[in-house]
């Protein structure tokens, strides 16, 4: 018998589809189905994953280069004045991406959709019990009742691609190896679970220099490479924030039993600290293709594309409680799981508007949390029941928050 075959992996196939595959995570996505699928030639991977759709903002050019390289057919776009190359059938508008997702059979879709824009089209795939890799936060933050409990019904998983939450996960399965995926109930010896933040850009900045930086100042990350609006929101740390309220509606935990340090290495990504006082965490490089790889393999572990971590090369290891006269979104994220119901909607909707206040000259740097805590402190809770509610919450928030924009406005 050939030694080759009698080892070799059952294979198996996978249907992907990527929402935001222009965007940086969608891009480092492809990148690993690129390497996977090596992978898979080689013998080394059991899964082969296929592209069959595709979906992008208004980057028309890239989403048709993406589409021509992968062979995918079916594509869609936000907003294009472009027609797309022969061959290709592209969706346009705003329900783009819903479109493609009820129009697309697929195992897997991909939801990395920056903001509040890539709601509808996640919560659609888990409607259809497809399971999401979900890389955004805003699905969970504003309308973690309504997609969780769909989820629940459908049977979909929420795979975390955020290198914190595929932490926790991994944390988790060291507990029981046949814990089940999210969203999920943690066990009762999870005491706590800590999410790292690496600080951002003002991680070193007082207050006084916080209140006047710059566009260039906040994004200035020192580890790592994101769009303009999650770097933005890791110099406030309401990135952090939200993935607190991410955490709680995947993990299935309350605010007391959640927290977050800042780690500037960004090497330990998630710790859980235990009833027995021991403590398990997760580390890796300041890398995004380990967390998408984890999940595009359902938590197996072929050869991964990440750079390795030495730890004999690492150095030191710090971790520093958040000042909440800093950084007061952390408190206000922990309000919001408090509250529940609409209040993660809200809560979201009002760092939106203000950081694109800011990117556009409105507001400036030290008055988005500010903006943010305005309109909690008016906001009065709501249950969320349908989609409906989360929008309806979306635009009230915004209200309120423009309102603050034009009163403190730069």
């Amino acid at each position: 018998m050939d030694l080759a075959s009698h080892h070799a992996l059952p294979s198996s196939h996978k249907r992907v589809i990527v929402l935001g595959s222009t965007g940086s995570i969608g891009t480092q996505t492809l990148q690993v189905i690129e390497h996977l699928n090596a992978l898979h030639e080689q013998g080394k991977h059991a899964t082969k994953y296929e592209l069959v759709g595709l979906a992008a903002g208004r980057d028309d050019a890239a989403l048709f280069a993406q589409a021509q390289r992968w062979g995918v057919r079916d594509v869609a776009l936000c907003d294009s004045s472009t027609a797309p190359p022969d061959g290709l059938s592209l969706r346009t508008g705003k329900d783009a991406a819903v479109q493609l997702v009820d129009d697309i059979d697929a195992d897997l879709v991909v939801g990395a959709i920056v903001g509040i824009a890539g709601l509808r089209s996640v919560l659609r795939a888990v409607q259809r019990g497809t399971d999401v890799a979900l890389a955004n936060k805003e699905s969970l933050v504003a309308a973690g009742s309504l997609v969780t409990r769909t989820a629940f019904e459908s049977g979909a998983r929420l795979l975390p691609l955020d290198s914190e939450h595929a932490g926790v996960w991994q944390c988790l399965a060291a507990l029981d190896s046949h814990h089940p995926c999210p969203p999920m109930h943690s066990p009762d010896c999870v005491s706590r679970v800590i999410l790292t933040a690496s600080g951002g850009s003002m991680r070193s900045k007082t207050r006084e220099q916080i209140e006047h930086a710059t566009i260039e100042d906040a994004l200035n990350h020192p580890n790592w490479d994101m769009g303009a609006k999650v770097t933005i929101d890791s110099a406030t740390l309401m990135n952090k924030g939200l993935e607190l309220l991410e955490a709680h509606w995947l993990f299935g935990l309350p605010a007391d039993k959640l927290g977050a340090v800042i780690h500037p290495q960004s090497i330990v990504h998630a710790m859980i600290e235990c009833a027995d006082c021991s403590v398990i965490a997760q580390l890796g490089m300041p890398d995004m293709k380990a967390p998408i790889q984890h999940a595009l393999c359902d938590a197996h572990r072929p050869l991964g594309c990440a750079p390795k971590l030495d730890v004999t090369k690492m150095g030191s290891l710090e971790f520093i409680e958040i000042d909440p006269d800093r950084f007061p979104a952390i408190e206000l994220a922990m309000h919001a799981i408090d509250a529940g119901g609409d209040a993660g909607a809200a809560l979201n909707a009002a760092n939106e508007h203000a950081v694109h206040a800011f990117i556009n000259n409105r507001l400036p740097f030290g008055q988005i949390d500010r903006c943010v805590q305005h309109v909690m402190a008016h906001w009065s809770t709501s249950p969320i029941d349908a989609l409906e509610d989360v929008l309806d919450a979306d635009q009230r928030a915004r209200a309120l928050a423009d309102e603050f924009c034009s009163v403190k406005g730069a």
